[in-house]
């Protein structure tokens, strides 16, 4: 009998045409579901670098009031906005330049200010978009609450830092500490 019978299978092994192009839909149905957390990984590894960034910045001006005197509280660290500094940088010729002379009255805020900006450089990296920073100092009572008196007749103040951004929607890390008078 000659192996070319009409009708018998040749007896060869191997895959059809239908199996090979059913392994390649299957390979290329899940090959676009792992192409497509890409995007979802990539965005909270940017989150997660803008709030470590923010934190610094949080954690670098609670330092610096901290290392300031309890006197300067009020007058000097509350209401604080960065946003009218930004301005100031924007402005032709600039009101001051970074980096800050620390002979320069305000130097902590314009430092901080400075930094912000610096950490707003998105070409390396370092972007804070549109990042800006407060400071909220309150009066506390010896029980913990707020004191609204003016001036403050305690010796402990309660200090908000804030800092915002508006990446993937607005942002914030805020750190709470208390400043008590040590001197």
């Amino acid at each position: 009998m000659s192996p070319l019978t009409p009708g018998r299978p040749l007896g060869r092994p191997g895959l059809t045409l239908i199996e090979v192009l059913f392994a390649i839909s299957v390979m290329a149905i899940g090959l676009l579901g792992v192409a497509s957390m890409f995007p979802a990984g990539l965005r909270s590894v940017i989150t997660g670098g803008h709030t470590s960034k923010a934190t610094m910045l949080v954690r670098e001006m609670v330092e610096m009031i901290q290392a300031d005197t309890f006197d300067s509280l009020d007058a000097y660290y509350n209401g604080f906005n960065t946003k009218p500094l930004t301005t100031g940088l924007m402005t032709v010729p600039p009101t001051f330049t970074c980096p800050v002379n620390p002979a320069l009255p305000d130097y902590n805020k314009k430092k901080w200010t400075c930094d912000m900006l610096l950490a707003g450089v998105e070409a390396s990296g370092q972007g804070l978009p549109e990042g800006y920073g407060t400071v909220r100092v309150d009066c506390v009572n010896p029980n913990g609450t707020i004191n609204t008196s003016v001036p403050c007749p305690t010796e402990l103040r309660l200090v908000t830092v804030t800092v915002t951004w508006t990446s993937q929607g607005s942002r914030s890390v805020s750190l709470v500490t208390y400043v008590a008078k040590t001197e």
